[in-house]
């Protein structure tokens, strides 16, 4: 059960949550001298009436007092694998690298049944939902010999939670598997449902030349791409310049979003900023995902830790490139840690990324960013018009934040303050 800070408003239909810290990304106020923006928020009818600086709420309305607390929009993870999800709840996983976590994966999906799965794939999206997540996607395992009803049960799991949670669904399969023609229609015809697809790319032979036939195929029928790139420390890896080349060889007019890109944490400068030029040219979204790279990455049985990385987050950032934080794996055979809440990425990738700057400017990696990425309907700014699907945060600044990276919270839905809490661990049963 949550244990508000805060008294709800007695009717959720018209009040003001007064005097909020908004992060200056998601707030068309001016900030203050400490770089927030002040402000008190009138909700109507589930929806945000107005956004005024603080104190200049019209009086009659009933008034919340927030003490300052920080006010994010609903959050946003455009990267995680649902379908895989808390298996290591049930089996233990030998310590491997990104290979043998693909092998061991392999071998232990063969075990899951449609109950079992779907009962993963509830408490996932529970522990989501009361962590203020609005929207996710969602890989699905599209390789051959994969489980008939995996797709079918994360479509019903999509339908289930609509209205809550806004679930994209993507394929994923290794790229080389797209050499089969049957195999390539048959993602085809389910990417056309869900409007996306997407491929593994780490160090295949001849990646430009595989990558145009799906760039092509997917721009004739309006869909998106969403790529798993140069997930190792090599700087040999080059997947990412494919992508960048195949988009602009062939025009691509949708969403291209790679995910992982570790070897551009690898790569000297020079080359660095050169694949960046490419990628800003080519108009492609990036998100990183701390918590499994770091956890993969030279990863041995016996247990040396050696190299670490993640995407190269504050430059790309720096250079104007969309990116985000998601949360990848979590609890599975790439990775034992993890939970489906944004802000536990966040504060996380940010000590990873070295995001130096304050906390408050990097909202936008777990709110903004991924709903442009993703293309909903909603921003995520907080502004008139704007859903009052709100996150609101017992911390007051950077430092607090800094101090509980997952500090209380306050789940607030079409403006009703949810009482709601992560699920029990007995609920994640076999």
């Amino acid at each position: 059960m949550t244990h508000f800070w805060l008294s709800p408003p007695e009717n959720p239909d018209r009040y003001v949550l007064g005097n909020v810290h908004i992060p200056r990304d998601l707030c068309a106020l001016k900030p203050g001298p400490d770089g927030w923006c002040n402000a008190d928020v009138i909700i109507e009818n589930g929806a945000i009436g107005a956004v005024m600086p603080t104190g200049t709420a019209p009086p009659d309305l009933p008034f919340t007092d927030a003490g300052q607390s920080i006010l994010l929009s609903g959050l946003v993870d455009c990267h995680t694998h649902l379908d895989k999800a808390h298996v290591a709840a049930f089996e233990t996983f030998t310590p491997g690298d990104l290979a043998s976590a693909i092998e061991a994966m392999t071998r232990q999906k063969q075990t899951w049944t449609r109950q079992s799965l779907a009962a993963r794939v509830e408490f996932s999206l529970n522990s989501a939902w009361a962590y203020g997540v609005r929207a996710m996607r969602s890989h699905v395992d599209g390789s051959p010999g994969a489980l008939g009803f995996v797709t079918e049960v994360m479509v019903e799991a999509k339908q289930r939670w609509q209205g809550r949670i806004d679930l994209q669904l993507s394929s994923l399969a290794n790229i080389n598997y797209f050499e089969d023609d049957q195999f390539r229609d048959e993602v085809f015809a389910q990417a056309q449902i869900q409007g996306r697809f997407g491929a593994f790319l780490m160090g295949q032979p001849d990646l430009l030349l595989r990558l145009i036939p799906l760039f092509e195929m997917a721009d004739a029928y309006g869909l998106d791409l969403d790529f798993h790139v140069d997930e190792g420390l090599d700087p040999a890896l080059k997947g990412l310049e494919a992508v960048a080349y195949a988009a602009l060889q062939t025009g691509f007019k949708g969403t291209v979003l790679c995910g992982h890109c570790v070897a551009l944490s690898s790569y000297n400068r020079e080359r660095r900023e050169r694949v960046i030029d490419l990628a800003l040219e080519a108009g492609l979204h990036f998100v990183a995902l701390p918590s499994s790279n770091l956890y993969l990455q030279s990863r041995t049985p016996d247990n040396v830790p050696t190299l670490r990385g993640m995407g190269p987050v504050a430059r790309l950032a720096a250079r104007g490139v969309p990116v985000s934080l998601g949360a990848d794996n979590v609890r599975d055979g790439f990775c034992a840690f993890g939970d489906f809440d944004p802000m536990a990425v966040l504060n996380l990738g940010a000590q990873v990324g070295h995001l130096h700057e304050p906390a408050r400017d990097w909202a936008g990696l777990i709110t903004t960013n991924p709903a442009r990425t993703m293309g909903l309907k909603w921003n995520g700014k907080i502004e008139t018009g704007a859903p009052a699907d709100l996150v609101l945060f017992a911390a007051r600044n950077s430092g607090e934040m800094n101090l509980r990276g997952v500090p209380e919270r306050i789940v607030i839905r079409r403006g009703e303050w949810l009482n709601v809490a992560p699920p029990a661990f007995s609920e994640l049963m076999e």
